[in-house]
Order: structure tokens, then sequence, then C-alpha cells
């Protein structure tokens, strides 16, 4: 890397020896300064060639080969992982084993071999390439990013097809690790290396590399487009991953700002841990409780620890993508029974899986091809399709199970009307009447709630309300909905605005039904966790959030802060400002030093 004074867009010198700031996108929070190790994933030249009819089943064979060493690489990885006992890791190999034996990976890339003569190699780089267009089509933000998965197995395949190692990234101890992507199977190794922080071109937020940064607490930065053409191995680099900002050779006073910010963050870290057992009450008494959201069973002892009062949202459209066959009823009712186990008394709300068709065609009796999933045939829509419907109802029947165990809470997402909610209620009746003729041990009185996520479910809340025994806000999809604001299209992103007036007028407004019904109300989008909005929450009288569960310590440490009586003022006085960029500016000011992290960014 040339060395040299270099600006910023705003033309501010960053210092005499190139300085060079890139944002991206805050995967894993936290501050790590460190030397670059890059990981060279490059894309492998692809020999293409065609083949004569008597090569065609040699060809295939090499094709089937390579397959099954893959599939040995992978078992062997998994095995390590199991040995670990980290059981969300084991899941996204495992994941990958179903990618590596799917149909439309083997049969497609044979019949490329076979019909148009070509080598293995050209045939498996047209199929995978085929496939990510398929994800590409889809709109939903963690399942687009998926199309990942696919290009991590087929290049595992093709390094194997051309001779090439699959080896593990070994880094040094403290290293900042830069690639342009990271598989799961490199990134779990990462976690073993103790590298300091993780840098990418490419991924997201709910990318494999973000998600294990995030549980193993490396701080982690992506989507930075191109910062592996910048770096060079041993660079000094700084990664923020609570604000995701990269620094590319920074000068002595930047370094010790950072490493200032980061003996802060630290010990308020460990202050705030020390307050884990403490109850989340307001400094005019009232309680909050906050719970966390959380996709396997083994994410709840960790969760307890940050101080989660429960868990408010378990997604168990995450087992349907990690099992090579449908979950059966047992393997429902055994991984809720294990949640509760854990939480010993404490609650735990399952939402039904919110899954879309064409996500996992590889598992349902159909496929369904839709221009728009996100707005097709999705969540509790394909739960009651008759071809589906067996499976609504063995995870119906599992959960009930499983209620024998602790206070369990069924929710149905995506209701947008009554009509969807009496056809789940009239699917929840007869599985509790099997279990019922049966003689099966479960609570028949399990609570029953609604995700209320879209206009209209925020719009008839009051219809809804007599029908059951609580609501969750998912803020994520409403945003999005409400808005017409597509996450993952970086031309409207900026739009996604939590803060925006018709957001919390919506929310309000279902707070207010809830109040007037009788009905509890908690949040579980990532307006839940945010130290900004959570006390515009509670001024709404929400007295329960659901949270990703690292950010527990830090909205309780301002929950304990604040009044909610000056909150709910606060509240009516935003709700009358038009834009957002005010609304966000009265916040901090009420707030003022109770919400950490408004410091200056940098020297």
């Amino acid at each position: 890397m040339t060395r040299e004074r270099r600006t910023t867009s705003d033309g501010r010198r960053t210092g005499e020896w190139g300085e060079i700031r890139k944002r991206g996108t805050a995967a894993a929070p936290g501050i790590a300064i460190g030397r670059a190790y890059v990981v060279d994933r490059r894309r492998l030249k692809t020999p293409k060639h065609h083949i004569s009819d008597r090569d065609v089943e040699a060809e295939v064979e090499r094709f089937r080969r390579a397959l099954e060493l893959s599939d040995e690489q992978l078992e062997q990885i998994k095995q390590k992982i199991h040995e670990r006992d980290a059981s969300e890791h084991y899941n996204i190999i495992a994941a990958h084993q179903l990618i590596l034996h799917d149909e439309h990976l083997v049969d497609e890339t044979i019949r490329y071999i076979r019909e148009k003569k070509i080598n293995a190699e050209w045939a498996l780089k047209k199929t995978v390439e085929h496939i990510k267009g398929v994800f590409d089509a889809i709109e939903d933000d963690y399942f687009r990013e998926r199309r990942s998965d696919v290009d991590f197995v087929g290049e595992r395949v093709m390094r194997n097809l051309m001779g090439h190692s699959n080896a593990p990234v070994q880094p040094p101890p403290d290293a900042i690790v830069v690639a342009h992507d990271l598989s799961p199977a490199d990134a779990i190794q990462l976690t073993r290396a103790a590298v300091a922080g993780l840098i990418t071109d490419g991924g997201g937020k709910t990318s494999h590399t973000a998600i294990i940064a995030r549980a193993h607490q490396i701080p982690c930065v992506v989507a930075l487009d191109d910062v592996t053409s910048a770096v060079g191995n041993d660079d000094l680099i700084i990664v923020d991953g609570t604000r995701g900002m990269v620094i590319l050779n920074p000068t002595p006073q930047t370094v010790a700002h950072y490493r200032s910010r980061a003996r802060r963050e630290a010990a308020i870290g460990e202050q705030l841990l020390e307050n884990r057992a403490l109850p989340a009450v307001t400094l005019d008494g009232q309680r909050v409780e906050l719970l966390a959201n959380v996709d396997f069973a083994d994410e709840v002892p960790g969760a307890l620890q940050f101080g989660a009062t429960g868990v408010g949202l378990f997604r168990t459209e995450f087992l349907f993508m990690t099992e090579r066959e449908p979950p059966s009823e047992d393997l429902h009712y055994q991984i809720a029974a294990r949640v509760l186990d854990v939480l010993d008394g404490k609650p735990a709300t399952f939402r039904t899986f919110d899954l879309g068709a064409d996500k996992i065609a590889h598992i349902l009796p159909e496929t369904y091809a839709e221009a728009n999933p996100h707005l097709g045939l999705r969540s509790i829509r394909l739960s009651l399709v008759e071809s589906v419907y067996p499976l609504f109802k063995a995870q119906l029947r599992g959960l009930l199970r499983a209620s024998a165990h602790g206070d369990l809470r069924i929710m149905f997402p995506m209701i947008s009307g009554v009509d969807e909610l009496m056809a789940a209620l009239r699917a929840l009746d007869e599985a509790r009447g099997e279990l019922l003729a049966e003689g099966a041990a479960f609570n028949p009185d399990v609570p029953v709630g609604v995700m209320i996520e879209t206009p209209a479910a925020v719009l008839v809340a009051d219809l809804i309300a007599p029908h059951v025994n609580f609501f969750s806000i998912g803020t994520n999809d409403l945003i999005q909905y409400t808005l017409a604001v597509d996450r993952v299209n970086e031309r409207v992103a900026h739009l996604y605005e939590p803060l925006h007036p018709s957001i919390l007028r919506a929310v309000r407004s279902v707070v207010q039904v809830a109040l007037r019904h009788d009905v509890p109300c908690a949040v579980c989008g990532e307006m839940a966790g945010d130290p900004l909005i959570a006390p515009l929450l509670v001024g709404m009288g929400l007295r329960e959030l659901s949270m990703n569960a690292v950010s527990i310590p830090t909205v309780k440490n301002v929950i304990r802060r604040i009044h909610a009586e000056d909150m709910a003022r606060l509240v009516d006085a935003v709700l009358d400002l038009a834009t957002t960029e005010e609304i966000r500016t009265a916040v901090r000011g009420a707030l003022g030093r109770a919400v950490p992290g408004t410091d200056s960014e940098a020297p």
C-alpha cells in the first residue's frame, strides 16, 4: 500500500501516513486493534472444456468423488464442533451438508455433464450460478444472504475437483482477519484461533460470519465492499464493530483514542453485567421484563447470563433449515422441553415457523414459485396450506406436549386479520383435542398470542384482541411493510427508520388497544434492544421487551435511570414532530447521559 497523506471525502486530513477510514455494516460490537491477516479465498479460475461421449460417466464419477470428499471434510469439522458442544455452529455445517446432497446441486450438475458434454468444473459452476440466481430473487434479507452458503459449498467441491487445498484458516492470535467473505467453517475455526476482529467485503448482519462473531463477542464489520484490495498482511487496523467503522493504518493519536475507548467500554460492560441479577425497574417503580430473542436451544444459558428473564421469541424456523427431513413432533417437543428445563420456570414464547415456500423447497411437499415471496405464501399463510398443514400440526402437538415442562407460550406470526387467526386457532384446537384423547400430559390453557407486524394487523388490532392472550409487536417487518422499504436494497436502506413518525404512531396505537382490552403487549424487534428507543417504548406503556441477549445489560441500565412518567410525556411530545431527525434529536436531548455511546466518534 502506498503510504501518503490522505484526506476524507469531506477534505479532513486523516494522518501523515495514509490513515484510511471505511464504513460498513456493524455486525458485532466492540473495538479491536491488531495486525491484518488477509484470507485469500479468491474465486478459482474454472477450467471449461467439452468432453467426448466415452468420458461422460468418468466425469460424473469424478464429480461424485469430489462430493464424497467434501462431505468427509465437513463431517470432520462437524465432529470437532460437537466435541466442543457448540451445536449452533454444528447446525450451520450440517446445513452445508444438506446443500451438498441436495438434488438441485447434484442432479443438475450431472445433467449438465451428460447433456452438454462438459467437464465437471464447468457444470458445477453453471449449477451454482443458477441456484444463486434463485436466492437473489428472494426479498428476505436472511434468506437472500443464504446464497453465500451455496457459494461456500460450491467452492469446496470445486477445490476438491481441482486438487486445491481446503485447509482451515490459521491466523496468529489477536490478528484482524480480512476476507472477501468467510465460510461458516472458516469463521468457526477463527473463533478457536483467538482472533481479535473480523472484517469482510461482503456479508450482512444476518450472515454466518456476523452470527458467529456476535456469539463469540468478536468485533466485526461487514459489507465494506473492497477492503481486501486496500489491506496488506501485517497492516495495522482498528475495527469498531459498534459503529461499523474500520480504520486502516491509523495514526498514533487515533490508536490512543480507540484504546481509551476500548478500556472504557470494557469497564462499562463489566459494570453492566454486575447488575444482571437486578430487575429492570424505572426510578418511579415501573418494572420492565427484558427477555431474549433466540434461534437455538444452546443460546438460552448465555441469554440468562446476560440477565434475560425469559425467552420472548424463539424462532422455530431455524429447526427446519438444519434437518434433512421436516422436524417431527418429537423433535419439536424435545427442543422446547429442553429450553423450558433450562429456564426453570421463566417463560418462553415459541413462534410457529415463519418460512416462505420458495426458501425451503427441499423439505416441503410442494414448491411454490413466486415473483415476490416476501408478499406471498409465507409464514402463517404457508402453515395453513393443505400440503404443509401436517407439518404445522406436528409442531403444535410438540409444543403443547412440551408445555408440561414449564411456562410455554405459542405465538402465530404474520397474522393480518381475524380470518387467518381463527384458522390457526382451529388447528391448535385440533392438536389439543387429539392430545386429550391420547391422554398426553400438557397444559390445556397454554397462552396463545400473535405477532403484530403488518399495517393490516395494526388497523384491526382491536378485532384480534378478544381472541388472544397477548400481542408481540414485530417491529422489523412492521417497519419494512409500513415504509415500503427493502432493508437489503442499498438505494433505499437509509429510509428504514424505526423513529419514523408513522412507526411510533403505529406502535402506540397497538399498545393502546392492548391496554383497553387488557391484553399483555411486548415488542420483539430490534427497536426493543436500542437504548435510545427502548425508553420511548416504556413511555408508551410497554412492560415487556425482547431483544438480542447481549443488548439486555445496556437497556436495563437505561431503564433503571429513567422515570416512566417522564418518558410518557416525551412520547406525547415527539409524536407531534414531523421528521425522524427531529424525533431523534428530541429523544437524545431528553435522555442525556442515561444513554451510552453518544460520545464523539474519533479525534
